[in-house]
C-alpha cells in the first residue's frame, strides 16, 4: 500500500470518527470534508513536539500554581516531573503536550486529594510462621511418618525416595530403597559417581596430614641423624605452593608463625627429595625473612592510624600490598592444574620474589623505625621516605628510587594541604600536631599582628616542628600566610589571584624527577628543593609583593617615616627651633609648669601639625611632674630634658614594621638633640657688650680665658649637632628608604628598620657599649651650662644683657629691692616645700662664692680638656677596633690639641 493511499484511508476514518458521518462514497459532504482535510494534511509538514517548549510550559504552570497560592499543586507537579525525568521515553514530550492541551483551568478545578485514588492498592501482608502454624498445627504425629509404598501406589510417589545413601568402603554407592519393586535403573539416577583417582590425588596432596605415606614420588620416610623421628619429604611443587601461600599472608605447614614476636620460621621436619636438608632449610629461612617483613606491613595496615598523614601512608602501603598480591596471583596461576609443561624451580621463585619485595622490605623497615619511637611526630614518615629515596638514587637503583619517591609524594601531598590552605587563605586547620604554624595571642591587637599573632612551633630541643627538608622553606611559608592574614585585615586580599598564580606549579614524581632528569642527573634532594621552592615562591611572591605595595601606597609607610624624621630628628630646623626655644625659655624662667603636658602637646601639635605628613591629633607630649624648687636645681643640667618625651601614634599596619621598641630609640635620639641644642642655645645668648670689653679685662686675662672656653664649648655643641643631623641621621635615613624599597617582604622591611635603629644607637653614641663616652659628653654639656651660670654671676648687670640670662643670679647678689621681691614670689608660689628627684645631678659646683672667678675658669678648662680628651681617645679606640667610620670623623673634629697648647700658655 502506497503512502498516499494510506494517508487517504486514515483521513477518512478520522472524519468518520469525529464528524459522525457514515462512510458513504456518494455523500457530497463527506467528500468535501475528505478533500479539505487531505489537502491540509499534504500541505503541512508536521514536526515533533518541541520538548523544550513543553518543559517551559510545565515550569510556567508550576510557577502559576505558586503565585495563586496553590503550593500543594506545585509540589505535587514537581514531584511527578522529577519521577518522570528518571524514566523518559521517545514519546514523552508528545504525551505531556497532549495532557497540557486537555487541561482545563487546573489551578481552580484540580484537587490534590484526587491523586489518592490513583494509588495502587496495598499488597496483602506476608503471612508469618505463627499464622501458618495457627491455621495448620504441626502436632499431628502422622506428619513425621515415612509413607508406605505398596502395589497400589502410583509411580509418581517414587520421587519421595530418601536420598540418604551411605558410602561403602570401596567407594561405590549402594541404594537403600524402601520399596523392593523400584528398579535399579531408577535408583542409580540419583547417585553421583566419585572419581577414585581424584580422591587419591587430593589425599596425596595433603602431605601435612599424614607422614606415613609410601608414594616414592611424593613422600618417603627418612630417619634423622641421631633421632628416631622421621622427616617428611615433599616435592618442589608442593614447596613452591606453600611458599606462595606464605607470601600471600596465608597459614602454611612449611612455616611456623610466632604471634607474640611476629617472626616466621621454617618447620625443620620437611625436606626436598633432590636437595640436602641444609640447603633447603636455608632457602626456606630466606623466604621466612621476607615473609616476616611483609607480615609486619600487613599487620600495620590492619591497625587504625591517627592523623591524615599516617592514614595516607597506610593507604599507600595498602595499595602496594594489593599490587604485590596480584603479582603473587599471576605466579600461582602457573602452578594450578596441569603442570607437566611448567618448569618448577624454588630458586627461580626466590630470585623474582626477592626483586619484587625489596621495596616492600624497605617500607617494612620504615614502619619498624616509626613504631620503635614512642609518640613520634606525624611528619617522621616523610623524613624517612625522603631519606630512603635519596639513598636509593645514590646507589643507582632506579626502580626502587621511583617506587619510594612515589610513596613519598603521595604522603607529601597530604602534608601539603594545610600548607596550601595557610598560604592561600591564611587559615589554620585543626591542630593535630602536624603543621608547624601555631596561632596565639589573639587579644594583643592588630599592632602586633605580624609579630605576636602567629608563631613557628618548636619541639622541646628547640628544633622546628617540621620535616628537615622543609626547615629552609618554613620561613617563607610562615611569612606568606601572615601576609595573607595581613591583607585580609586590610580588606585588600584576593585569594583567587594567588591560587591562580600557584596553580601552574605541581609537585609529583613526574614533574620533579622525570622531567628534570632529562636536563641534568641532579640528586633527588636538590630536585625536590628546587621544585618546592618554585611552588612556595609562586604563592610567596604574589602575597608578599601585594602587601609590600599596599604598605607603600595605601598604608602610608613613607609618610610615617617622614613624620618621624621631622619630629624626632629635627629634619626641619626652623620648626624644631620654635619648639625648643619655647621650652628653653620656660626652663630659664623657672616656671613650675614648664613641662605641662597639655601645653606642650598643644605646642607640638601647632608646630608639627602644619606638615602634610604629620597628623596633629596623633601627637602627644608626656612629662614627669616637678615643683618650682625642683626646676631650680634640675635646670642646671641638660638631664632635665629627659623628663619630656613626644609620642607619635602610627597606624597599626605601620606599627607592625616600626615597632614600639624602636620608637624608644627615636625618643633617646630626640633627647640627645635637645640636650645639645640646650647648651648651644645658652652659649649663643651670652653676648659681650663691646663698648665695655676693654674695661672688663684685667691683669689675670679673665675675659680672654672666658671667651676661649665659650668658643670651645660652642664648637663642641655645634660639632655634635652637625654630626648627629648631617653625618648620621640624614644619610642613614636615605639608606633606610633605599633598603626598604628593595625589600621583597615585610620581614625584610622589619629587619632593615631594626638594623637601621641599631646603627643609629651606635652612631649617635647612645648604645650601652658606648655608655662611658655618652656620659662624658653629657658632662661636657653640663659643663657648658655651668660656664654660662658662672659667667652670668660674674658679669652681673655690668657687662652682659640681663634679659638674656639663663639662670637667675644668686639672690644674695641682687639689689635689696629685687631680693625682697624674689622672696615674696617664692613664698606665694611654693607655700609647701616639694621634694623632687634631681636625677643624680651634682649641683655642688653651682655655688660660686668660694673661689675667685679666674680660678673657676681654670678649673672648668681643666675639666673640659680632660673630658674632651677622654671622648676623643675613646671614639678613636672603638673606631679602630671595628667600629663606625663616623666616630673617627667626630674624634678628629673634637681634637683641640693645638688650641689646648695655646690656652695653656695663658697666665
Amino acid at each position: 500500500m502506497s503512502h498516499s493511499i494510506k494517508i487517504a484511508r486514515l483521513t477518512g476514518e478520522l472524519i468518520s470518527a469525529i464528524a459522525g458521518l457514515p462512510d458513504q462514497s456518494g455523500s457530497r459532504r463527506l467528500q468535501s470534508l475528505h478533500e479539505i482535510t487531505l489537502r491540509g494534511v499534504k500541505q503541512n509538514s508536521y514536526r515533533r513536539t518541541n520538548q523544550f517548549e513543553i518543559c517551559n510550559r510545565l515550569d510556567g504552570l508550576e510557577e502559576k500554581f505558586r503565585v495563586l497560592d496553590r503550593d500543594d499543586l506545585a509540589d505535587a507537579l514537581r514531584k511527578r516531573l522529577n519521577e518522570l525525568s528518571e524514566r523518559l521515553g521517545k514519546w514523552t514530550p508528545e504525551a505531556l503536550s497532549l495532557l497540557l492541551e486537555l487541561s482545563d483551568q487546573p489551578a481552580t478545578k484540580s484537587n490534590v486529594e484526587d491523586l489518592e485514588h490513583l494509588k495502587p492498592p496495598d499488597p496483602p501482608p506476608t503471612p508469618t510462621w505463627a499464622q501458618i502454624i495457627a491455621n495448620d498445627p504441626l502436632s499431628d504425629d502422622d506428619v513425621w511418618k515415612v509413607p508406605g509404598y505398596s502395589s497400589e501406589s502410583s509411580e509418581d510417589d517414587a520421587t519421595d525416595i530418601s536420598l540418604d545413601l551411605p558410602l561403602s568402603t570401596n567407594g561405590s554407592q549402594e541404594s537403600s530403597l524402601l520399596s523392593a519393586n523400584l528398579g535399579d535403573d531408577k535408583a542409580h539416577a540419583f547417585v553421583v559417581p566419585i572419581d577414585a583417582t581424584l580422591v587419591n590425588d587430593l589425599e596425596k596432596a595433603q602431605f601435612w596430614r599424614d607422614n606415613t605415606l609410601t608414594d616414592s614420588k611424593s613422600q618417603q620416610l627418612l630417619p634423622k641423624d641421631g633421632e628416631a623421628a622421621a622427616t617428611i619429604v615433599i616435592t618442589e611443587l608442593q614447596a613452591v605452593r606453600e611458599v606462595l601461600f606464605l607470601l600471600s599472608g596465608l597459614p602454611t605447614s612449611l612455616f611456623e608463625h610466632d604471634v607474640r614476636t611476629g617472626q616466621i620460621s621454617p618447620d625443620l621436619q620437611y625436606a626436598l627429595q633432590h636437595s640436602s636438608p641444609e640447603v633447603f632449610q636455608k632457602m626456606l629461612l630466606a623466604f621466612a625473612e621476607i615473609a616476616t617483613q611483609i607480615h609486619s606491613l600487613r599487620k600495620f595496615v590492619k591497625k587504625e592510624q591517627v592523623g591524615p598523614l599516617m592514614q595516607t601512608f597506610k593507604a599507600a602501603v595498602e595499595g602496594r600490598l594489593r599490587n604485590y598480591d596480584l603479582l603473587l596471583s599471576t605466579k600461582q596461576e602457573r602452578f594450578v592444574g596441569e603442570v607437566e609443561n611448567v618448569i618448577i624451580s624454588l630458586i627461580e621463585i626466590f630470585a623474582k620474589i626477592q626483586v619484587e619485595t625489596r621495596p616492600l622490605q624497605q617500607l617494612a623497615t620504615l614502619v619498624t623505625e616509626i613504631q620503635s619511637v614512642s609518640k613520634p611526630p606525624q611528619f617522621v614518615v616523610l623524613e624517612l621516605l625522603h631519606e630512603q629515596s635519596c639513598v636509593n638514587q645514590m646507589v643507582g637503583d632506579d626502580r626502587e628510587f621511583a617506587y619510594m619517591a612515589e610513596v613519598f609524594f603521595e604522603c607529601f601531598r597530604t602534608y601539603l594541604d594545610p600548607i596550601r590552605k595557610w598560604m592561600e587563605h591564611g587559615e589554620l586547620g585543626e591542630d593535630d600536631g602536624t603543621f608547624f604554624v601555631l596561632s596565639r595571642n589573639h587579644d594583643r591587637g592588630l599592632a602586633s599582628l605580624w609579630h605576636d599573632r602567629y608563631a613557628l612551633q618548636h619541639d622541646a630541643a628547640g628544633k622546628l616542628h617540621a620535616p628537615r627538608f622543609l626547615h629552609t622553606a618554613a620561613e617563607k611559608v610562615f611569612n606568606t600566610g601572615k601576609s595573607v592574614v595581613f591583607l585580609q585585615h586590610l580588606g585588600m586580599y584576593d585569594s583567587v589571584s594567588i591560587a591562580n598564580v600557584s596553580s601552574r606549579s605541581r609537585l609529583n614524581f613526574q614533574s620533579v624527577c622525570q622531567q628534570a632528569s632529562l636536563v641534568s642527573p641532579a640528586p633527588f634532594s636538590e630536585l625536590f628543593d628546587m621544585a618546592l621552592d618554585d611552588w612556595i615562591n609562586s604563592k610567596h611572591h604574589s602575597a608578599s609583593r601585594t602587601l609590600r605595595d599596599r604598605l607603600y601606597s595605601e598604608c602610608g609607610l613613607w609618610r610615617a617615616l617622614d613624620a618621624l624624621e621631622y619630629i624626632y630628628f629635627h629634619k626641619d630646623g626652623a620648626l624644631s627651633s620654635i619648639f625648643t626655644t619655647t621650652v628653653f625659655n620656660k626652663i630659664d624662667r623657672a616656671k613650675e609648669a614648664w613641662n605641662d603636658r597639655f601645653l606642650l602637646t598643644e605646642l607640638a601639635q601647632a608646630i608639627f601639625g602644619s606638615l602634610p605628613c604629620v597628623d596633629a591629633g596623633e601627637l602627644a607630649v608626656r612629662s614627669s611632674a616637678g615643683g618650682y624648687r625642683d626646676v631650680q636645681s634640675r635646670r642646671r643640667s641638660v638631664k632635665i630634658l629627659t623628663s619630656i618625651s613626644i609620642d607619635c601614634s602610627l597606624p597599626w599596619p605601620i606599627q607592625n614594621v616600626i615597632r614600639p621598641q624602636s620608637l624608644l630609640t627615636y625618643q633617646r635620639i630626640l633627647t640627645f638633640l635637645l640636650q645639645v641644642r640646650r647648651v648651644k642655645y645658652m652659649l649663643e645668648r651670652r653676648r659681650l657688650l663691646k663698648d665695655n670689653f676693654s674695661a672688663m679685662d684685667n691683669e689675670d686675662g679673665e675675659v680672654h680665658l672666658s671667651y676661649s672656653l665659650r668658643h670651645r664649648l660652642l664648637w663642641l655643641a655645634n660639632t655634635l649637632y652637625i654630626y648627629l643631623t648631617d653625618i648620621v641621621l640624614a644619610p642613614s635615613s636615605l639608606n633606610l628608604r633605599k633598603d626598604i624599597s628593595d625589600a621583597v617582604e615585610v620581614d625584610a622591611m622589619i629587619a632593615v628598620h631594626n638594623r637601621y635603629v641599631l646603627h643609629l644607637e651606635d652612631r649617635c653614641l647612645i648604645s650601652k657599649r658606648l655608655a662611658p663616652i655618652h656620659q662624658a659628653i653629657i658632662s661636657l654639656l653640663d659643663l657648658g651650662i655651668h660656664f654660662c651660670d658662672m659667667h652670668a654671676q660674674y658679669a652681673g648687670e655690668k657687662s652682659f644683657d640681663i634679659t638674656n640670662r639663663s639662670i637667675t643670679s644668686n639672690v644674695s647678689q641682687l639689689p635689696p629691692w629685687r631680693r625682697k621681691r624674689r622672696r615674696d614670689e617664692d613664698d606665694e608660689d611654693d607655700s609647701s616645700e616639694y621634694e623632687g628627684d634631681d636625677e643624680g645631678v651634682d649641683t655642688s659646683y653651682i655655688s660660686f662664692q668660694e673661689t675667685a672667678y679666674v680660678h673657676r675658669l681654670h678649673k672648668t678648662r681643666e675639666q673640659f680638656e680632660r673630658l674632651c680628651g677622654f671622648v676623643t681617645v675613646g671614639l678613636r679606640g672603638v673606631s679602630r677596633a671595628g667600629g663606625e667610620p663616623c666616630w673617627e670623623i667626630l674624634a678628629k673634629d673634637l681634637d683641640w690639641d693645638q688650641d689646648s697648647t695655646n690656652l695653656a700658655r695663658l697666665p
